[in-house]
């Protein structure tokens, strides 16, 4: 049995545009989470394609400059926001609540 020129292309093709669009949908949003120490504790930093989207050195939503009381805790909370940024919320605010759930002290 003899192929066609234009069969074994067609099948060429036909595997390109699966290995492509298989590449294309696997990609996820590029957010990485990096932990940072800082004269106050922990905090972390959300990059997204190489550009840093979130510096955040503080807890967020308390009064003062209060670090994280652990690298734990900063990592807990960056993984937050880092999900709900994948979500598509922007900005990715988090409630007392939700602090509160990660185990952050809320004072």
């Amino acid at each position: 049995m003899k192929r066609k020129p234009y069969q074994s292309l067609a099948v060429l093709l036909i595997g390109l545009a699966l290995v492509t669009t298989y590449s294309l949908f696997r990609q996820k949003p590029g957010y990485e989470l990096a932990i940072i120490h800082t004269p106050n504790g922990w905090g972390y930093q959300i990059v997204h394609n190489g550009t840093t989207v979130i510096d955040q050195p503080t807890v967020p939503g308390l009064a003062g400059k209060h670090g994280f009381e652990t690298e734990e805790l900063a990592r807990k909370v960056g993984e937050r926001v880092v999900s709900k940024l994948r979500r598509g919320e922007f900005p990715p605010t988090l409630t007392a609540p939700e602090l509160s759930q990660l185990g952050v002290p809320v004072r």
